[in-house]
């Protein structure tokens, strides 16, 4: 049976990535930094019958000490992990650099791209050791170019994880670990709505072109057990994607569905 680790997966697209996981018959751990939040993932789980497949993890990925408890404990009740998925993130709010708080700042680039980095790092020594597996990093908003007014943080985060993750699929030819990255697409999260939703063309982005949370993600992690290659991209975003969500918006409105 596969086991899938998850950061920052208490909400949003890593809870959406856990239940489609779990559905496909796999073992998840699901983990994030907030005690709370972790709790209203494991009722949410248990809800829908995957108690016995799922483990929860209170992990801050910013501290590698607790990334690496992250790993040992997922190995100690699964027995290895086989895909490890980096997808914890933090977004600063919507505006100039000099009207962020330091803390705001600090945190934004210590989960989004100091907690990639952090779990790469531990899982490539310890699939290394356990003779193989797949990292996955999320890889969006920055690498095309694209800079969104107010999000400078973040963008240069998310483009340091771009290149990074570049750097790591070149890096980890010569091992028996496969890494490839994730571009999600555009998911109705409550990041999403928290930051580019709060203006006027993020709300019309959004509703043009956003998922919703279960649907995507369901095929997000049918695409992630599906691949096989090395140093692959998982596109969510490619034109045939984004044709399909724009011609498909009046349908899904006269029918009255969403995302």
């Amino acid at each position: 049976m596969i086991t899938v680790v998850i950061t920052g997966s208490c909400n949003g697209i890593g809870l959406g990535l856990s239940r489609a996981f779990l559905a496909a018959g796999c073992n998840v751990t699901v983990s994030c930094h907030d005690a709370e939040g972790l709790r209203a993932a494991e009722t949410e789980l248990n809800a829908a019958g995957f108690g016995e497949r799922f483990l929860s993890v209170l992990c801050d990925v910013a501290l590698v000490d607790e990334v690496e408890m992250l790993w040992q404990q997922s190995a100690a009740r699964f027995g290895r992990v086989d895909i490890w998925i980096n997808n914890a993130a933090s977004a600063h709010r919507m505006v100039p650099l000099w009207k962020l708080e330091q803390e705001e700042m600090a945190g934004t680039v210590d989960v989004s791209f100091t907690g990639t980095l952090n779990g790469s790092y531990v899982a490539m020594r310890n699939m290394i050791v356990q003779g193989g597996g797949h990292i996955y990093n999320m890889d969006w908003l920055g690498p095309d170019g694209n800079i969104p007014e107010g999000l400078g943080i973040f963008g240069a985060a998310k483009a340091a994880v771009h290149y990074f993750s570049r750097s790591l699929i070149d890096d980890a030819r010569s091992t028996s670990v496969k890494v490839s990255t994730i571009v999600p697409g555009i998911i109705k999260t409550e990041l999403q709505a928290d930051t580019v939703g709060t203006t006027s063309q993020g709300r019309v982005m959004l509703a043009v072109f956003g998922e919703d949370v279960l649907p995507a993600t369901a095929d997000m992690a049918a695409r992630i057990l599906g691949n096989r290659t090395h140093g692959n991209c998982l596109n969510r975003m490619t034109a045939p994607d984004m044709i399909g969500k724009v011609v498909g918006t009046p349908i899904r409105m006269l029918l009255g569905k969403k995302g």
